[in-house]
């Protein structure tokens, strides 16, 4: 009996080959995914911003200061006179950790008679905030260790056990370096980019598929009132699930919601316009659902996991898999999340995450409504 299972693998192969988005999915995709895994998976955490505020400018002081910047986790970015500034730069997020060296450090190194160095650190990334933690104690014991052998060396006696260097370690923030704290605002991002596209990505090539796009395109309506006609509904209903979510982060699991809850809806509107867009111009340029599905998982779930900060800092890994972070919108509104709920920064804070929303967001939906075709 002659079978046919030739003649039908050999139409679907050409089909595969002839295909290019397939193709795209099935060889490309994976040498990337591999390449960004094995790049962003890291949880070393380095060039952590550091502010000092030495009132001492002794030679003991630039030798501790030197401590931190002569290791590979710290990166020295300002250096106020007044330690009170210290904490305006925790609150923008210029510094990750503050270092106060009080007046007569030096001196009281020199009697033996101890001093108070003081570390803030900002804990609204409890993981960041613990290794750092680690580091400066690191540090910190190193300097005691150096001090108590040079002392014993040349004096010969002991010291008595008095550590010449007392740590003193406030977290900002997030006092308690509980993690959900970090990890729930985070979610909101992660969570909505996905649920945002999931929700438009079947609106256009849906109606293609059940035959019903004819009758949209004989309407005198223009592309872009039907892709934004189309898009407004999924708008209301995104904002409302980002509300949701974010209210059961702060009822369920403890998170504070420190900031303005206008502020936050507000931005929450631009970035779900952001995740709309991704779904819509998958809808267009697809030729199915299942493959609008997809790209649509593959451009927001694993990029939102891997690259928006959300499980790995940013700052650790390489300059051109950070490139790629630009690209992902959840990486903006994890900050303003963050930003709002736990640190209730203002909205002159917050400008730079959302323009990049707004330009992102536009961007994606003009190539949505170039790319939408009123004919078959």
């Amino acid at each position: 009996m002659r079978t046919r299972i030739p003649a039908i693998a050999r139409k679907e192969l050409l089909h595969v080959l002839r295909d290019w988005r397939t193709l795209l999915i099935a060889f490309v995709l994976p040498v990337i995914m591999i390449l960004l895994f094995g790049y962003a998976i890291t949880f070393d955490i380095k060039d952590l911003k550091l502010a000092v505020a030495d009132e001492d400018r002794t030679r003991a002081s630039r030798a501790l200061i030197e401590r931190f910047t002569g290791s590979r986790y710290f990166t020295l970015i300002a250096t106020p006179s007044d330690p009170k500034d210290l904490l305006a730069l925790l609150d923008s997020g210029e510094a990750q950790i503050a270092l106060s060296i009080p007046k007569d450090y030096g001196r009281n190194l020199e009697r033996w008679e101890g001093d108070t160095v003081q570390v803030l650190l900002d804990g609204s990334e409890s993981n960041t905030a613990t290794i750092a933690a680690g580091y400066v104690e690191a540090i910190l014991s190193s300097v005691n260790i150096a001090l108590v052998k040079g002392v014993l060396s040349q004096s010969g006696v002991s010291a008595g056990g008095i550590p010449p260097v007392d740590m003193q370690i406030r977290v900002w923030f997030n006092p308690e370096l509980d993690s959900a704290h970090t990890i729930v605002p985070a979610l909101i991002g992660v969570i909505m980019v996905l649920i945002a596209a999931l929700l438009t990505s079947l609106t256009v090539v849906r109606e293609r598929e059940f035959g019903s796009l004819e009758g949209l395109i004989a309407t005198p309506a223009r592309k872009y009132e039907i892709i934004i006609g189309k898009m407004l509904p999924y708008l209301a209903l995104t904002l409302i699930d980002c509300m949701m979510v974010a209210g059961m982060g702060v009822v369920v699991f403890g998170v504070p919601f420190a900031g303005s809850a206008q502020l936050f809806a507000g931005t929450a509107l631009v970035f779900a316009v952001a995740g709309l867009s991704i779904g819509l111009f998958a809808s267009v340029i697809s030729s199915s659902q299942l493959l609008a599905n997809q790209i649509v998982i593959v451009t927001t779930m694993l990029p939102s996991i891997l690259l928006s900060g959300f499980m790995f800092p940013i700052k650790s890994m390489p300059e051109w898999v950070q490139a790629f972070t630009y690209a992902v919108p959840a990486r903006y509104f994890i900050t303003i999340c963050r930003g709002i709920l736990l640190k209730a920064q203002p909205a002159e804070s917050l400008v730079r995450p959302t323009i990049f929303l707004v330009v992102f967001g536009v961007a994606l939906l003009s190539l949505a409504v170039a790319r939408f075709r009123k004919k078959l």
